[in-house]
């Protein structure tokens, strides 16, 4: 891929200066170099309080962006905010191609029929104006498919995060591991069930603490040590419930929020990490990748979007919405699995960032060897990113 072939426009930045997230409770700003590494522009298109309805991100001012960087396409992360729709009615006027990538499907949340036929005629007439869908997942490219973009114009791009222990040892992950242990003041022999996010109600995060009482082995129950790692309107609810464990040898830790820089060592420190999440909108759920790029053993609820990629896996279980009894049933086919760090990086390899940049690139090199575009043309009319 040629330099500056991509050139990505943020309608705000508002993630990296920081702000209150309702649902963590916190102000928090993302600690990590986000615009570092390759060409961006912060547009700025914020009205009133950023990400907050439809209209806090405007689109005014993206006829100046369009006449000025001329892209030979466009690619898009979702239909959300006025800034999304703007830059497509752009694109559109202007017979650009309108390229998408985003998380959408169709079975994160429950509808009535009559909800979800109006949503598939708004999103079939959305996608008459796309020419290729990059997928991230079995259900995405099913919500692409059944609201009209046919099969020849998806290409996967799967959804990914960095990995935190590329180029780490099976030495250094157990010094990792056991020095974020003796931090957290959990012993050697415990078993950790880590769930990692927002405490909050779509999570159900609650639910591993019904699940401990469901064990049946008492032998097991002792070893268990619930850590939650994260922060959210449900904290003080479960540190109460943690005192009621106490007592039937349930030991529970909590974190407060951490930072993406500091989280991947609790990852080592986790051996079974549960996402059990409610039919709310969990469309995907990264922590589950990020989870197997540590080596954890993974349960997911039904209502998470990756239990369709990796449900079938040795160390991961599928679970009904909900249900402590099949967590804990899971919890215990699973804590008898030694402790390995690799049994699934080979796997991952099919969900990382390489893999992704891979489709988007032969999108980018058939698109343009199509129209008979070099380099140098390339060069002077970049695929445009909107993202917020």
């Amino acid at each position: 891929m040629v330099p500056n072939q991509f050139h990505v426009f943020y309608g705000t930045d508002v993630t990296l200066r920081g702000a209150r997230d309702a649902d963590f409770g916190n102000t928090l700003t993302w600690d990590e170099p986000l615009l570092d590494g390759y060409p961006n522009t912060v547009l700025n298109q914020e009205r009133g309080e950023p990400l907050k309805g439809f209209r806090s991100l405007h689109g005014l001012g993206l006829s100046r962006v369009f006449n000025q960087y001329r892209p030979k396409a466009i690619l898009q992360t979702q239909y959300f905010y006025e800034y999304d729709f703007a830059a497509l009615l752009h694109a559109w006027f202007r017979r650009i191609p309108v390229w998408i990538r985003q998380e959408t499907q169709d079975e994160a949340v429950q509808r009535s029929r009559s909800k979800a036929f109006a949503r598939g005629l708004v999103y079939r007439l959305l996608y008459s104006a796309v020419q290729k869908g990059f997928y991230i997942g079995k259900l995405n490219r099913e919500h692409f498919l059944r609201h009209g973009i046919p099969a020849h114009r998806l290409i996967h791009a799967p959804y990914c995060t960095p990995d935190r222990f590329q180029n780490v040892s099976t030495a250094e992950f157990n010094d990792i591991r056991n020095a974020c242990r003796r931090k957290l003041e959990i012993e050697d022999d415990k078993i950790v069930i880590g769930f990692f996010g927002k405490l909050i109600h779509k999570k159900n995060p609650d639910l591993l603490m019904q699940a401990a009482s469901f064990l049946k082995d008492e032998r097991l129950k002792k070893r268990v040590c619930l850590l939650f790692v994260g922060s959210g309107v449900m904290e003080a609810e479960l540190k109460a419930q943690s005192a009621q464990l106490a007592k039937i040898g349930v030991t529970c830790k909590f974190t407060g929020f951490v930072n993406q820089s500091g989280i991947r060592d609790f990852y080592a420190a986790t051996d079974i990490m549960v996402l059990p999440s409610r039919y709310a909108g969990e469309t995907w759920g990264l922590v589950a990748n990020e989870a197997l790029q540590a080596g954890c053993a993974v349960v997911l609820s039904k209502a998470v979007g990756s239990s369709r990629e990796f449900g079938d896996w040795k160390r991961v279980r599928t679970i009904p919405v909900g249900s402590a009894e099949a967590l804990a049933k899971a919890i215990e086919e699973l804590a008898f699995f030694p402790r390995e760090f690799e049994w699934a990086r080979q796997a991952m390899e099919a969900y990382s960032i390489r893999a992704a940049a891979k489709g988007l690139a032969s999108a980018i090199k058939s698109s343009f060897s199509a129209q008979g575009l070099v380099a140098s043309d390339c060069d002077s009319g970049p695929t445009f990113e909107t993202v917020h």
